[in-house]
């Protein structure tokens, strides 16, 4: 197997293949990228034999002068191909249990593994046909909610998205039970009554793949994978195997009690005060008063920060606390200019809400007052 190649046309496929790598692994061809090179081009491969990302670079950036496949350890390829200088031409060949990689005078020598020792990802056939999305339409449904997903929950389920098909539709749905984001589009040919969770890393994973202009996005569904194809890349990843719970029940009733605001003003100034917030609660206190919202926030230190920013609120009084980085973190992926936010009692979770964007909202739960 023999190729040169640009370093641009390398460098940016073998990072998106290498992010998918796990540091530790219990096989040492995990930590191994696949390069199999063809007269159609290079396509590089990374597992972590949960997800699958194959990345193609075509003919027209590569000149193959020898065909085959090889697997090379990922992260230390891709750390000599950044530092390389940029615009030059990469030689790479194959020899024995070699890879050599030359450009100008470096030269660089990595031990690979049989190609046909790689652990790929058993996907079943796909009936059924791929539906067609927009990548700057799923890349905003993912941005608005991914925040929301659990780490390392023993309620599995929770440690990813739920992706909920409506005739017409697509809902992405992530919780760590204590918030809760919710965000629809518009699909066609969406399969009804089809509620696939995506693992926590997959959806990390997809959502970097999405980064580009890619519109022409096609996902296919398996009982147990999903398969994303993104311009000349290809994406799988297995599916968390469990029922996602009814979310609609944490969703609360349409209050009298709530407030509108400039967005980023609020952002801000929970910003600013959870500089002093305590670091294991991170809990803040909202007052609010006819056209006043208060922001109080203290820590064991006995520090504490106070801000006070006009709202359009004319009901009762009202002190209710709350994690300040769910607040922040919610504000944060939102675009509108304003937000609006339904509150009913200091027992009961807020609905946070873009007034001109029905079509994401975020529910978080209350917690003990400061």
């Amino acid at each position: 197997m023999k190729f040169d190649v640009d370093k641009n046309a390398l460098v940016e496929p073998l990072q998106r293949v290498v992010n998918v790598l796990e540091r530790r692994q219990t096989l040492p061809i995990l930590s191994h990228v696949l390069i199999e090179c063809s007269e159609s081009g290079i396509v590089l491969v990374g597992t972590d034999q949960e997800i699958e990302l194959s990345a193609r670079i075509p003919i027209d950036s590569v000149d193959v002068s020898g065909v085959g496949a090889v697997t090379v350890p990922g992260r230390k390829m891709l750390d000599i191909v950044r530092h390389l200088p940029e615009g030059v031409t990469i030689s790479c060949e194959a020899e024995a249990d070699r890879f050599i990689l030359r450009c100008q005078r470096f030269e660089s020598q990595l031990a690979t593994l049989p190609a046909n020792e790689f652990p790929w990802i058993d996907l079943a056939v796909i009936a059924n046909d791929p539906i067609k999305a927009s990548g700057k339409a799923l890349k905003t449904l993912l941005s608005k909610t991914m925040f929301a997903m659990a780490q390392q929950d023993v309620r599995y389920f929770f440690n990813g998205m739920l992706f909920e098909f409506e005739v017409g539709l697509l809902r992405c749905v992530a919780t760590n039970g204590q918030r809760l984001a919710i965000a629809e589009a518009s699909l066609e040919g969406a399969p009804s009554g089809s509620r696939p969770i995506l693992p926590r890393k997959g959806v990390i994973e997809l959502a970097r793949l999405l980064d580009g202009d890619a519109e022409g996005v096609r996902l296919q569904f398996t009982d147990q994978h999903v398969q994303v194809e993104v311009g000349p890349d290809r994406f799988v990843s297995k599916l968390i195997d469990a029922e996602y719970p009814d979310y609609t029940k944490a969703i609360p009733s349409p209050s009298e009690q709530s407030f509108s605001c400039s967005r980023n003003d609020l952002k801000d100034a929970l910003v600013r005060t959870a500089v002093l917030s305590n670091e294991v609660y991170k809990n803040v206190r909202l007052s609010l008063s006819t056209g006043q919202l208060e922001i109080f926030t203290n820590n064991p230190q006995q520090e504490q920060a106070i801000e006070q920013i006009s709202v359009d609120y004319t009901s009762e009084p009202l002190e209710i606390g709350f994690n300040i980085h769910f607040l922040i973190e919610a504000l944060s992926v939102m675009s509108g200019d304003s937000v609006s936010v339904e509150l009913s009692s200091p027992n009961s979770p807020c609905k946070l809400q873009d007034p001109d964007d029905p079509s994401a909202q975020f529910i978080i739960s209350p917690m003990v007052l400061c």
